[in-house]
């Protein structure tokens, strides 16, 4: 069901009732393919959609005045982005698909229309909106050590994607390039060469072909002395979801 993941985010970040999860689930979806690499949303375009990522990953970049590119956050299956739609205001920033992707596209009206009806349904998409900032802002307050910058990103893939079950144990995909994240943590390729050599030297992490292992989740987690409370992790159940899908 194209809604389903939607559905759960939304609701590991509210409260909601049946009816609002029967309300997203009656959204009028379409489906969009986009090929790897290929923007998603541009700078300065005007959506009339808001997006949900289904398949594959997806970043956000903005372009600094000497052309280079910096990533200020990645997009996982159930993300969301294009919420400008909602406010009819113009992208300040783009979405690149990192992987061939599946998106899915709701109407600005849809949008606009649960929110109106539901408060939780709103509330959801604002704490969404807050997790993006915090994750911005850690990402900035890592950035004097190189090392635990990585670590610290790998830390907060692994809750992610764990949260969505694309993790198992310390194993779990993220068909990231060095580049991409070079372009996260504002290092050069070579640099993150380095870092990924070191944790793998360490015992920490090994990094290899789309695939990140961790050994030990806590040796990692306080080499770079992550928390995970910044990202708002699912502390409600999506019971909604399961009953839906029986």
């Amino acid at each position: 069901m194209t809604a389903r993941s939607f559905a759960e985010r939304l609701c590991s970040l509210a409260s909601l009732s049946d009816e609002d999860v029967a309300s997203i689930q009656a959204m009028p979806w379409s489906v969009v393919r986009v090929r790897r690499a290929r923007d998603i949303l541009s700078l300065g375009d005007r959506p009339d959609y808001v997006y949900v990522v289904e398949t594959g990953w997806a970043a956000r970049y903005s372009i600094r005045g000497n052309g280079s590119r910096r990533i200020t956050g990645f997009m996982l299956p159930g993300d969301f982005c294009g919420i400008h739609a909602v406010t009819s205001q113009a992208m300040d920033h783009a979405i690149v698909a990192l992987t061939d992707c599946e998106v899915a596209r709701i109407p600005r009206q849809a949008i606009g229309d649960a929110v109106a009806d539901s408060p939780a349904i709103g509330q959801a998409l604002w704490r969404a909106k807050l997790t993006d900032e915090a994750i911005l802002r850690t990402w900035l307050l890592n950035s004097h050590d190189a090392a635990q910058a990585l670590a610290h990103l790998l830390c907060e893939l692994h809750a992610r994607t764990a949260v969505i079950g694309m993790a198992n144990a310390g194993r779990f995909h993220a068909p990231l390039t060095q580049q991409h994240m070079g372009d996260a943590l504002g290092l050069t390729p070579v640099h993150i060469n380095r870092m990924v050599k070191l944790l793998r030297l360490q015992g920490l992490a090994e990094i290899s072909n789309g695939e990140v292992v961790v050994p030990d989740i806590e040796a990692l987690r306080h080499f770079c002395h992550f928390s995970a409370d910044y990202l708002h992790l699912p502390a409600i159940g999506t019971q909604h979801i399961a009953q839906a899908a029986a």
